[in-house]
């Protein structure tokens, strides 16, 4: 019965990790998700070249690098009581890579910058995103991060590049 449980534990933590979105290497934070689509990959390159959201857009070899512009915390769709400060106060940017694969898209986000509104940070300043959220030793995210920071930017992250949202078909 022992054993049992602690595969369970196993599997479970394993499961859990595998839907992480947050990778720390080296002190450096990227985000990356697959998504499916069936939109073309040229379908999906003119989306994210109408999108507004990169102020550098560059196809490159079945690649796509972008730099993408300041973006704010969205307070309404948050659905997290008590959003930290830090995230009221700056908006967050960074450097994209999109690649693609059968039917699938894959979002690398690194390099992520938190830009100052004026009150935490001067207006306009950006500051590395491991800044706040990373241990002085580089090796682990802080605390504070792993409460609700890292799922609010995930699920903010997450808006910004899905193309195809599911539909409900109750009504």
């Amino acid at each position: 019965m022992k054993y049992i449980i602690i595969a369970i534990a196993l599997i479970t933590t394993l499961s859990l990790k595998a839907q992480e979105n947050f990778h720390l290497t080296s002190g450096e934070i990227t985000w990356e998700k697959v998504y499916e689509t069936e939109k073309s990959k040229e379908d999906v390159i003119a989306h994210f070249e109408k999108s507004g959201l990169f102020k550098l857009f560059k196809v490159e070899e079945e690649k796509v690098f972008a730099t993408l512009k300041p973006q704010p915390i969205d307070l309404e769709r948050v659905g997290i009581a008590g959003v930290p400060t830090i995230l009221r106060k700056t908006d967050f940017a960074g450097k994209v890579l999109i690649r693609f694969k059968d039917n699938k898209y894959r979002i690398t986000y690194t390099e992520i910058v938190l830009v100052g509104h004026g009150d935490l940070i001067k207006k306009g300043e950006r500051q590395p995103f491991e800044l706040h959220y990373v241990n002085k030793d580089g090796k682990d995210y802080r605390k504070y991060f792993v409460k609700k920071p890292r799922t609010i930017y995930n699920n903010h992250f997450n808006e910004l590049f899905v193309i195809e949202k599911t539909k409900k078909e109750d009504w």
